[in-house]
């Protein structure tokens, strides 16, 4: 497989992980009472009020805090490989 296909699809995938790392959150959230609209579901809002509530429920910290490097290199990954087709 050439490289840039590798790019493009690898990049794409850790996307689809940082979608499913973000849901999850807000699946926590939601479970405490968390009530936001769609136009309200940001992406600083959810991992944010996830680490302001983990204590009280003992939630471990680590997904939200995965949730930016996965943003971040995902689209790093995709630019890449779509500005190298």
């Amino acid at each position: 497989m050439q490289i840039t296909k590798f790019f493009l699809y690898f990049g794409m995938f850790v996307l689809a992980f940082f979608a499913a790392a973000h849901y999850y959150l807000y699946l926590r959230l939601r479970d405490i009472g968390y009530k936001k609209h769609i136009f309200n579901f940001l992406l600083v809002a959810v991992p944010v009020d996830y680490l302001r509530n983990r204590t009280k429920y003992g939630w471990s910290a680590w997904p939200a805090y995965l949730v930016w490097p996965l943003l971040v290199g995902g689209l790093v990954l995709l630019v890449i490989g779509v500005f190298r087709l």
